[in-house]
């Protein structure tokens, strides 16, 4: 019996919090656990266990810090996990037929999103993702037309899909 790998999408406001978490900028609470499961997700991707995709529109909009002396550490952050191949995410492309399916959520679906969070939500459509990784407001008020589209709006705390065997910390035993 073969199954198929979980499929998330992250948006880029998730990605920027890993960042600012590694290089040291302080984030809530929820937003450190919800960095722990993307760097979690990403290691499971890394071996293969889980697909981790985001659009490469991610690439423009993770630019910054609000901190300017930390951005030179950030930079090579985000040109690791978007950039290098090798970060654990898919990078897609945008396409004419991803933009029409992200016209398309407003026109056919009622789902109002800006035109990159809607380039965003068609690519993971796109690829059948289980879940997207958000902490945007305006994709949880659509969560009920996702949900019944086959996705599930989630922040990362909250996932289904990461493997058991990357929800505990290593505790340097063994």
């Amino acid at each position: 019996m073969t199954t198929d790998k979980p499929k998330v999408y992250v948006d880029s406001a998730v990605i920027i919090d890993l960042v600012k978490d590694k290089v040291g900028i302080g984030i809530p609470t929820e937003r450190e656990q919800d960095a722990w499961h993307l760097q979690k997700m990403l290691d499971a991707a890394r071996e293969e266990k889980v697909s981790v995709f985001t659009s490469a529109i991610s690439v423009a909009e993770c630019t910054h810090v609000e901190d300017q002396n930390k951005l030179e550490l950030a930079k090579p952050f985000f040109l690791g996990l978007l950039a290098s191949g090798r970060g654990g995410f898919t990078l897609v492309q945008p396409t004419l037929s991803l933009m029409e399916r992200a016209r398309d959520l407003r026109w056919l679906h009622a789902i109002s999103l800006s035109g990159l969070d809607a380039i965003h939500a068609a690519t993971a459509l796109q690829f059948k993702c289980e879940e997207i990784w958000t902490r945007d407001a305006k994709f949880v008020r659509f969560s009920s037309t996702f949900s019944a589209m086959g996705l599930r709006v989630c922040a990362p705390h909250k996932t289904n899909c990461l493997p058991d065997e990357y929800r505990q910390e290593n505790l340097g035993i063994g």
